[in-house]
């Protein structure tokens, strides 16, 4: 069989089962053999390859397994690596093939070369490049291992476009591939019981890597034995259920005064399952010199990274269990600050509890949304800054139901959610909350949604400009200094129609409920366009943090 047949024969064995592309000449037989298999795996041909990447991203963030993305060289992988990008920061399985040259010209400047090694090494887990035709499958299949192995993330694999046309062997038929569970030494799970036994004031933070069932069971035992808040890293809510007793919060990209003293006041901080990303550490200022602090994660480059006092190599789930088993019931004083905790966090994001000037209290829709979605809901954020007052103001319940990327990439929301939607298949509604800047970017993506018949649900908060920069032009240069960063918007629900999806405009808080009451009800892709104020561009600002 031709080699790219025998790649995808080696994909589906591992156990992969949906695919993107935007479709290029380089790989052509892989093409193919996924028509031939198309009742083994679900090959999705997208608008664009980065809005393919980001599908991947929502599907591999969602189901903790890799979906594949089949692109070409050159422009066509240059213009996917923004998912790859997002993965890597948010610890996403993924892998990427890209098609490339024929591999007689590699290193001669070919019509769209590029080294896929210089390219992507910091931004993937690894780049395979095959030395001839017969060690494609075996990569592919080390592709998908490697995406899942201790931290997971995106990997690229190169297919010459010679190497995929040749004859080679099938590929011997392994399984799926399972990850190898991640477990701490006993000797460092006793260590860390025995600290958080001795500490007063015990928090728990938890990251990307805890959001899984099993993480998120082992995370709700800990901090039932152990008494102390949780907080979550940067985009990291569905940790937890925010309606758990210990739940107090969530560590945006604006520091808020109760969650800095929780820290402040905490003898012992435990980081569970997260790299501690710019946002979540504040630039590796949050745990200052001096503090007593555990880290629980798989990656020992990342233990390296922080050097905490306390490393425990692991997944979180392991460790956490084995810690809370270990615990002495807290003690009254604890489930004090912890109840303390938490009473501040429910006036934060009490919707309504921070002023607004325009017609639309994005707290309100919020809280709306809440209301009319199952706990069970995907509900996901692209970049821009009106993703703050969905993560303020919506409390997330189920495992695995907020989406979007902590890198903060503008364009994820449209095929994250039809990433997401296809991960799920099982109908629970999911909605991805764009900024007008980001549904520009991969709106398209929309019209990919109504073919694929994939009922993604989206809302573009829409205020005509770059929020974020605006505000920052705005503080640091006073009105009537915003340069580049006011928009005028077309008219995204004629569009989003033209893309063959119902669309919806409001205007007003009076007009969101029925609307998006209508949208949920579609038993198709849909869009909600809401018109927002650039003057209410995030929840936060000067003493309206303090609670």
């Amino acid at each position: 069989m031709e080699a790219g047949t025998a790649l995808v024969a080696a994909l589906v064995d591992a156990g992969v089962d949906t695919a993107f592309t935007v479709p290029g000449e380089s790989f052509l037989s892989a093409l193919e053999a996924l028509r031939v298999g198309r009742n083994r795996v679900r090959l999705v041909s997208v608008r664009h390859e980065g809005g393919g990447a980001l599908a991947a991203h929502g599907y591999g963030q969602f189901r903790g397994f890799p979906a594949a993305v089949f692109v070409s060289r050159g422009p066509g992988a240059t213009n996917a690596s923004i998912g790859l990008h997002a993965a890597r920061q948010d610890s996403v399985p993924l892998v990427l093939f890209m098609g490339q040259v024929r591999s007689r010209m590699a290193g001669r400047e070919a019509f769209q070369e590029i080294d896929p090694a210089s390219a992507f090494a910091s931004m993937a887990k690894a780049v395979l490049q095959p030395q001839a035709p017969e060690d494609l499958p075996a990569l592919a299949r080390r592709a998908v291992e490697v995406s899942i192995a201790g931290r997971p993330g995106p990997v690229v694999v190169a297919i010459p476009r010679d190497f995929g046309e040749a004859e080679v062997a099938a590929p011997a038929a392994l399984g799926p591939v399972v990850r190898e569970p991640v477990e701490a030494a006993p000797a460092a799970v006793a260590d860390l019981a025995r600290a958080v036994d001795s500490a007063r004031r015990p928090l728990l933070l938890a990251g990307e890597l805890a959001r899984g069932p099993e993480g998120r069971a082992a995370l709700e035992r800990f901090a039932e034995a152990s008494g102390a808040p949780v907080l979550c890293a940067y985009r990291c809510q569905d940790a937890l259920d925010n309606r758990h007793p210990a739940w107090a919060g969530h560590l945006e990209i604006n520091p808020v005064a109760y969650q800095q003293r929780l820290v402040e006041e905490a003898d012992l901080v435990v980081v569970a399952g997260a790299r501690l990303d710019g946002i979540t550490g504040r630039e590796e200022t949050l745990l200052p010199p001096g503090k007593d602090w555990a880290h629980i994660h798989p990656d020992e480059e990342v233990l390296e990274r922080f050097a905490a006092p306390r490393r425990l190599r692991s997944d979180a789930a392991p460790a956490l269990e084995a810690a809370a088993a270990a615990l002495a019931p807290p003690a009254a004083d604890r489930l004090a600050w912890r109840d303390a905790a938490r009473a501040n966090y429910l006036a934060f994001a009490a919707p309504g509890s921070y002023p607004v000037r325009g017609a639309v209290d994005l707290s309100a829709v919020a809280a709306a949304a809440r209301e009319s979605l199952p706990d069970e809901a995907v509900v996901l954020t692209d970049g821009g800054s009106y993703a703050r007052w969905i993560h303020r103001f919506f409390p997330f319940r189920g495992p695995r139901t907020q989406g979007g990327t902590a890198s903060g990439a503008m364009g994820a929301g449209v095929p994250g959610a039809l990433g997401a939607a296809l991960a799920a298949n099982d109908g629970r509604p999911v909605v991805a909350f764009c900024g007008d800047g980001g549904f520009a970017m991969t709106g398209q993506e929309l019209s990919t949604a109504a073919r694929e018949g994939v009922a993604a649900k989206i809302v573009v908060c829409d205020n005509g400009a770059h929020g974020s920069i605006l505000k920052g032009q705005l503080d640091k240069y006073g009105e009537g200094h915003a340069f580049a960063t006011i928009l005028e918007s077309p008219d995204f629900a004629r569009l989003a129609e033209g893309y063959g999806a119902r669309a919806w405009t409001a205007r007003t808080e009076a007009e969101w409920r029925p609307a998006l009451r209508a949208m949920l009800a579609h038993d198709g892709p849909a869009l909600l366009r809401l018109l927002c104020d650039p003057r209410d561009i995030a929840p936060y600002g000067a003493g309206k943090d303090a609670v």
